[in-house]
């Protein structure tokens, strides 16, 4: 059986910045999060799709979405798990040692 499929997230990036709300009449500390799709083959294994830097009224969820450089370039680090962002990569490298053992293997006997 192989499992694999989609998931989507949000989340809290740390970084707040004091912005006019319009939805609020009044100033509030927009919070930024990051929301994010992903593909994943075992949950292990995965890929973002897409992301997306927002920053939302924490009163009325009002915001609007922010520029993916400069918005990282507050950040000390993407809030994106390793095996979500890199686990494609890992798959990669174990499917190439399986595939060069099993050679090896085979020329040896």
């Amino acid at each position: 059986m192989i499992l694999w499929g989609w998931g989507e997230r949000n989340v809290a990036c740390g970084v707040e910045e004091r912005e006019f709300c319009k939805n609020c009449d009044q100033e509030q500390a927009f919070a930024m999060r990051l929301q994010y799709s992903y593909g994943h083959f075992y949950h292990l294994f995965g890929w973002v799709r897409e992301k997306q830097y927002q920053l939302v009224c924490p009163v009325c969820c009002h915001g609007w979405v922010l520029n993916q450089a400069s918005a990282e370039s507050k950040l000390q680090a993407v809030p994106i798990p390793f095996h979500q962002r890199w686990g494609w990569l890992v798959m990669l490298v174990l499917a190439v040692l399986i595939a060069v053992a099993v050679l090896l293997h085979g020329s040896g006997a």
